[in-house]
C-alpha cells in the first residue's frame, strides 16, 4: 500500500506544501489515527459525519480501505479508516492504539480531539515539531515564578489568554500538566540544575 518514504501514493509535485494531500501510511506515521467505522444515527452525541467538516478535507479509498486528511491550519490530522466507510452518512469512530509508545498516537488524538471540539490545534498541542521552544518557555516561566504567580498565570504569561481560557480546564489536563512541567524544570535549573548544562 505505502510506497517509498510510507507515502500511501504520489501527489502532484507542482502542488505546493500548503495544499499538498498527503497520506501516510498507518505503520510508518505514528500521527497517524487507526480506527475502524461503524454506522450510527446523525442524533448519536458521537457521530461524526465528513459531509459536515467545516475544514478542507480529502478522502482516498482503496481496496484496504480509507484514509481521511483534515487541513487545520498548518497541520493535517489523518485517519486511517480499517474497518467500514465514511461515505455513507454519520458514523462511530472507535480508535485502535497498541503498544507501548502511546505519546506520538495520543498527541494525534488530541490534535483530533481539539480540532473537533475548537475548529483549531492549540500551541500546546503541536507536538515534538515546538521541542525547539521549550528552552524559551523554560526562562519565561523562571521570569514568571518572580513575580510570585500562580500556575494559571503562568500559563497564560506562557500560552496566552485565550489558550488557557480554551483548554485550561480540558478533561485530559494536557495544559495543566505542561505548565507544571515547565514549572518543575525552571525550579530544577534555578536550584543548581543548570551547572549540568555545562558538563
Amino acid at each position: 500500500r505505502a510506497i517509498a518514504g510510507g507515502c500511501v501514493f504520489a501527489e502532484v509535485p507542482e502542488r505546493g506544501a500548503g495544499e499538498a494531500r498527503l497520506f501516510w501510511d498507518a505503520a510508518s506515521d505514528p500521527m497517524t489515527i487507526r480506527a475502524t467505522a461503524s454506522r450510527c444515527g446523525s442524533d448519536d452525541p458521537d457521530a461524526f459525519d465528513i459531509r459536515r467538516l467545516s475544514l478542507p478535507a480529502s478522502l482516498l479509498k482503496d481496496d484496504r480501505g480509507e484514509e481521511l486528511a483534515i487541513r487545520c491550519g498548518d497541520l493535517t490530522v489523518r485517519i486511517s479508516i480499517e474497518v467500514g466507510t465514511l461515505l455513507e452518512g454519520s458514523v462511530r469512530l472507535d480508535y485502535r492504539l497498541g503498544g507501548c509508545r502511546l505519546a506520538r498516537p495520543l498527541l494525534a488524538l488530541g490534535q483530533y480531539d481539539a480540532m473537533l471540539r475548537l475548529g483549531r490545534i492549540p500551541p500546546a498541542l503541536r507536538g515534538t515539531a515546538r521541542a525547539v521552544d521549550r528552552p524559551a518557555l523554560v526562562l519565561r516561566t523562571l521570569d514568571a515564578l518572580a513575580a510570585d504567580v500562580g500556575a494559571r498565570r503562568i500559563a497564560i504569561a506562557l500560552f496566552g489568554e485565550e489558550e488557557v481560557a480554551a483548554s485550561w480546564e480540558h478533561p485530559s489536563d494536557y495544559l495543566r500538566m505542561r505548565t507544571r512541567r515547565l514549572i518543575a524544570r525552571a525550579r530544577q535549573l534555578a536550584g543548581g540544575g543548570y551547572l549540568d548544562l555545562l558538563t
